[in-house]
């Protein structure tokens, strides 16, 4: 009996095989912080990338004679934009759309006063883009991610300033 009970002992002070069982409890939360780390660097990235494709795009918009579609040209540059940058897949749907208005008082109100068609004597442009964004590397429920992203820009329209 105290030759079993010293067995038993020996076994339960045995240090063979505790590498392997700590390895096994740090692997799996190391690999969740690694993956988001790596989300929060491509949420990052994105976010970068599409501020600087809007600030560009409206800007390239804003130059444009008051006859031309100001519209379409703006979504033509923001979809030029796009194709460029990487890390913008074909799940990342993006919408956007601009409207113009005739004061800043109506710029501050979020475009209310403002149109979406009628750019002509509208002075001031304000642009948006709506993002639906697709985690690529979380484990948890998308449920606990926002996933529409929203990015505002207010330009002056160069050849209309005289409006102002």
């Amino acid at each position: 009996m105290n030759n079993k009970r010293k067995n038993v002992l020996l076994w339960y002070r045995s240090s063979t095989g505790s590498a392997a069982l700590e390895f096994s409890l740090i692997f799996i939360p190391f690999i969740m912080a690694f993956l988001f780390l790596a989300e929060l660097c491509r949420v990052v990235y994105i976010l970068s990338a599409l501020d600087l494709i809007l600030a560009e795009s409206s800007y390239r918009t804003s130059l444009r004679q008051p006859d031309s579609d100001y519209n379409a040209y703006f979504t033509k540059a923001l979809n030029k934009g796009l194709g460029v940058w990487p890390l913008f897949t074909k799940e990342n749907k993006i919408s956007a759309s601009a409207q113009y208005c005739d004061d800043i008082a109506a710029l501050i109100e979020n475009g209310k006063h403002c149109s979406s068609t009628h750019a002509v004597g509208k002075p001031l442009a304000l642009y948006h883009v709506n993002i639906h964004y697709q985690p690529l590397f979380f484990l948890f429920p998308t449920v606990m991610v926002e996933q529409r992203w929203k990015r505002k820009v207010a330009f002056v329209q160069e050849f209309q300033r005289a409006e102002l």
